[in-house]
């Protein structure tokens, strides 16, 4: 942790960390789990399956029953690693995802700086605080949001802080 300042605003709690893939990845996990009781893979495939399994009933054992039975199960199992491989890729072309993070808090807002790109965001930009595994991800937009990994925090004393402002300025889910 360390002080700073910036256009003249003095910031007095800060954390510093490099965002790390598989952190980031299983936070993106955890946020669609949130907003979805049932993945899509798995009511796409069951659909394809039932259809499939219809199918061999009227038909009996076809080769479009088969296929459309074999396709359904091949989204259940694909998606998963499908949706990270891309998401994987998505990481690699985007270089800010690499860059250092700062954040700063205080009761009138945020201040990010990643790189050479720099924000001060009150708290009215989210939407609202999730707690995952990882970390907090603080929710903007309808599927974004910035993680703030616990492993950045100085100590828990720093996490319970800032995890104490964002409750009391935002939703918490």
């Amino acid at each position: 942790m360390r002080d700073f300042c910036t256009k003249g605003v003095f910031m007095a709690e800060s954390i510093n960390f490099f965002l790390q893939w598989e952190e980031y990845f299983a936070a993106q996990e955890f946020f669609r789990r949130s907003r979805q009781s049932v993945a899509p893979e798995w009511l796409a495939g069951g659909a394809l399956l039932l259809v499939g399994v219809v199918m061999l009933f009227i038909e009996g054992l076809s080769l479009l029953a088969a296929l459309v039975l074999l396709v359904g199960i091949i989204v259940m199992v694909a998606a998963s690693p499908i949706r990270r491989w891309t998401s994987k890729r998505k990481w690699q072309r985007e270089p800010l995802y690499e860059t250092e993070h700062e954040v700063a808090f205080r009761d009138d807002g945020v201040y990010f700086r990643m790189g050479v790109i720099e924000s001060n965001l009150d708290w009215k930009y989210y939407q609202r605080v999730m707690e995952s595994p990882h970390g907090l991800l603080m929710v903007y937009g309808n599927n974004s949001f910035n993680l703030l990994p616990k492993r950045a925090f100085a100590d828990e004393k720093l996490f319970e802080q800032f995890r104490s402002l964002a409750t009391k300025n935002l939703k918490t889910q």
